[in-house]
């Protein structure tokens, strides 16, 4: 059974996700917009209007990442399905260019910020390149690998059915993934014991293998 993980965003918080990542030699797709990084790291959000996120620098980046797998999420996340597709185009080729001088990865899926996205969109990221993108909906026990660019999880990390559903998975052998946020765990202790604890039971599991999602799609 092949699992899969991504995380959106390139928060400060993934620092302590890789180290949960490393203990427990697991897999994971980092999804970045470059576009929103400086040189110090920036204050981007409250989420729910109470745990302050923030994004990691520009340096910090390839030094948190190294060794896994690294996603667009375009450069500055703009709605795609709501700007001008000459601006969408933009946003995706210079992040996957980014990923590609930066990260050294020549080929990469993605998240649609937002999970918004249309057909014609799915268009633009064909073409500038990506080998998928992740929409925030959920599929149906089998991932939709045949369409890429609408590529569906099985559900998010926070997911109450999770351990329902990656049972159901394993019991057909199929491809699990799931996705989230690190923002979302606010800083508590018990929330990120629970993600240790989660990823640790996955990779214990003698009937999985860790993938990168730009696997699903190997040429």
């Amino acid at each position: 059974m092949r699992i899969m993980q991504c995380w959106d965003d390139g928060d400060v918080d993934d620092i302590r996700l890789v180290e949960i990542l490393r203990k427990h030699g697991a897999r994971a797709t980092f999804n970045i917009n470059p576009g929103g990084f400086k040189s110090t790291r920036r204050a981007a959000h409250k989420f729910k209007g109470e745990y302050q996120v923030y994004r990691l620098t520009l340096d910090e980046m390839p030094q948190v990442y190294a060794g896994f797998c690294i996603g667009g999420h375009t450069m500055t996340h703009p709605l795609l399905d709501q700007i001008d597709p000459d601006w969408a185009f933009t946003e995706l080729v210079e992040c996957k260019r980014y990923i590609e001088k930066h990260f050294g990865q020549t080929t990469c899926g993605m998240a649609y910020p937002c999970g918004a996205y249309s057909d014609a969109v799915k268009e633009l990221v064909s073409k500038a390149g990506y080998l998928y993108s992740r929409t925030t909906k959920n599929s149906a026990l089998e991932l939709n690998v045949d369409d890429p660019m609408a590529l569906h999880s099985n559900c998010h990390f926070l997911a109450p059915d999770f351990w329902a559903k990656f049972d159901a998975v394993k019991a057909m052998n199929g491809d699990f993934y799931f996705w989230g946020h690190t923002f979302e765990l606010m800083g508590d202790d018990a929330r990120w014991q629970s993600l240790d604890a989660m990823i640790g039971r996955l990779s214990d599991d003698p009937a999985t293998e860790w993938i990168d999602v730009r696997d699903l799609f190997a040429r």
